[in-house]
């Protein structure tokens, strides 16, 4: 019985084994060894058994460990990510050096220094069959008419080389110059062409980044490359521009759900606005009504809204070479003068109220009727209080804030609100500012500061009182100064100008009375214009 019994409890445990799955490294032998066991204590298998359904396979963890959760990250990484930043610097720097060595070369063939030109034109094509051999290996699938291109560059400079080689194979006779001459040039024309054509192709990828990439990490990568390409240089802007750059980041600016890199889009909008063909895409686009949602929208954070005013500020600078009306600007323009004015009363940082002012102070110069929008927000009384709230010392903000007060001095109301927003002070203050500042920039500001400072003492000043109060704050006593002293503003002949016409208010509301004798006959009574030789002469010198 005893046997019998043993010989079940086998044939059982042979069955369950049999039907167990055994790892694939075990060969037949071994599965068979264990499927067979010698078993004599029931309570071992029995543990045995229940401890092998908790048993795991290390070989098979380690390989699920070192997977990663998320494929997205790793292969759809667009272009940007693998530095395309640095790639395109690189072109454009060797490309430089390239286009040097051409223009040393044709120097050389001026002068006809065979010697030197064989070597030159040697390294010459040396190095762009080097460049193209690092744009072929960073980017294989270029488009077929880049790789047409660099067809086209490698037959100019075999082409070259054989001009080249042909110097020394000339028995007394003098080389010939011409065709060696515009072997070059089409060899130029030909890089240039394939030049463009790369980096137009680089600009695309970064832009297509910016468009279409699948996840949040992608898209910041890709405008930060955008950026870091487009800062300070035009012809990248250009590139940009024309591959759609302007129009895609407007596409995230105004997606709802791309709150997390807004305001990284409108910082590369703002860069890219450098040029001219930018502002016209901005147009097409209606940039303009898609700054103003955004400014006006009260769930958007002050960071955004300040890279909003940049946009704006950019976009509407006088000081650029293509400044003009931007369409919708006079559509949207009392919505976004109030949204700049709210910016700037609530502003935590001189950066912030720099950038709403300058804003405001352009759209001032677009259209008589932003006056009459800024007086009915009081732009006078939200711009002086929050400078002097957040102690503003930079000249730059006190240029943006006099062009303001400047310009809106000319309306009734707003004149009422710069005198009882102590914005007088505040004028002749900044007609005590002292032009010796560090850089040029700070310099030419200045003088800005003080020639706006005393155009608008000179619209304020239309009674007795308020020309009494700015005597009484001594800046009759700093106009004379800075009409004697060219040193104190900087020689500048637009100071002179604005002080002898403040000057003249002054006369004719206060009286003659309180001018000396020598500045009434010097600043005041003469014409302006021989005042301003008079002025203008005490700067000379005759030793």
């Amino acid at each position: 019985m005893a046997a019998t019994a043993g010989s079940n409890v086998q044939q059982k445990i042979a069955e369950v084994l049999e039907g167990m799955t055994f790892p694939a490294y075990m060969n037949n032998e071994e599965s068979t060894k264990i499927s067979t066991p010698v078993l004599t204590d029931i309570d071992s298998v029995r543990q045995w058994l229940e401890d092998l359904r908790w048993m795991t396979e290390t070989e098979c963890m380690t390989v699920l460990q070192g997977k990663s959760i998320q494929a997205e990250d790793g292969d759809s990484l667009p272009s940007p990510v693998r530095n395309t930043k640095e790639h395109i610097k690189m072109v454009r720097k060797r490309a430089h050096i390239i286009t040097a060595e051409c223009a040393k070369l044709f120097h050389k063939l001026d002068k006809e220094r065979w010697k030197k030109v064989h070597s030159n034109a040697l390294r010459i094509t040396c190095t762009i069959r080097s460049l193209l051999h690092d744009i072929s290996a960073h980017s294989p699938n270029l488009a077929i008419d880049v790789f047409q291109q660099q067809q086209v560059v490698m037959e100019e400079c075999a082409q070259l080389i054989k001009h080249v080689e042909s110097i020394g194979e000339i028995n007394g006779e003098k080389p010939q110059k011409l065709p060696m001459v515009h072997s070059l040039t089409c060899l130029g024309q030909a890089f240039t062409r394939l030049i463009d054509k790369v980096l137009a192709h680089e600009v695309r990828t970064i832009v297509e980044g910016v468009a279409d990439s699948p996840s949040a990490y992608c898209i910041k990568a890709s405008i930060t490359s955008l950026v870091g390409v487009a800062q300070g240089e035009p012809q990248m802007c250009h590139l940009i521009v024309k591959e759609g750059g302007v129009r895609a980041l407007f596409t995230i600016c105004r997606q709802d759900t791309a709150n997390f890199v807004k305001s990284q889009a409108l910082r590369a909008v703002a860069t890219l606005c450098s040029v001219p063909e930018a502002i016209a895409e901005v147009e097409k686009v209606d940039g303009v009504g898609c700054l103003t949602d955004i400014l006006c929208d009260p769930l958007t954070t002050e960071a955004t809204r300040t890279e909003v005013a940049g946009v704006l500020a950019q976009i509407t600078s006088p000081m650029l070479d293509h400044y003009r009306h931007v369409s919708g600007f006079i559509e949207n323009m009392e919505d976004l003068l109030r949204g700049l004015i709210g910016l700037c009363e609530t502003a935590t940082s001189p950066e912030v109220f720099l950038l709403g002012s300058a804003a405001i102070a352009n759209i001032t110069f677009l259209d008589s009727m932003a006056s009459e929008f800024l007086a009915r927000y009081q732009v006078a009384r939200v711009l002086i209080t929050s400078s002097v709230r957040l102690k503003v010392s930079s000249i730059f903000i006190k240029d943006q804030l006099c062009t303001v007060l400047a310009n809106v001095a000319m309306l009734e109301q707003c004149r009422e609100d710069i005198i009882l927003c102590n914005g007088l002070t505040v004028l002749v203050g900044f007609l005590h500012e002292k032009p010796p500042y560090n850089k040029q920039t700070e310099r030419v500001a200045c003088e800005r500061v003080q020639q706006k400072a005393a155009i608008a003492l000179a619209r304020l000043c239309k009674d007795v009182n308020t020309a009494g109060v700015v005597k009484q704050l001594r800046g009759l006593q700093r106009l004379v100064e800075l009409c004697r002293k060219p040193k104190e503003r900087n020689y500048s002949d637009s100071v002179l100008v604005a002080c002898l016409a403040t000057l003249r208010k002054l006369a004719t509301v206060c009286g003659e009375d309180e001018f000396s004798q020598e500045d009434l006959i010097q600043l005041v009574q003469p014409r302006l214009i021989d005042s301003y030789l008079i002025c203008s002469s005490l700067q000379e010198s005759f030793v």
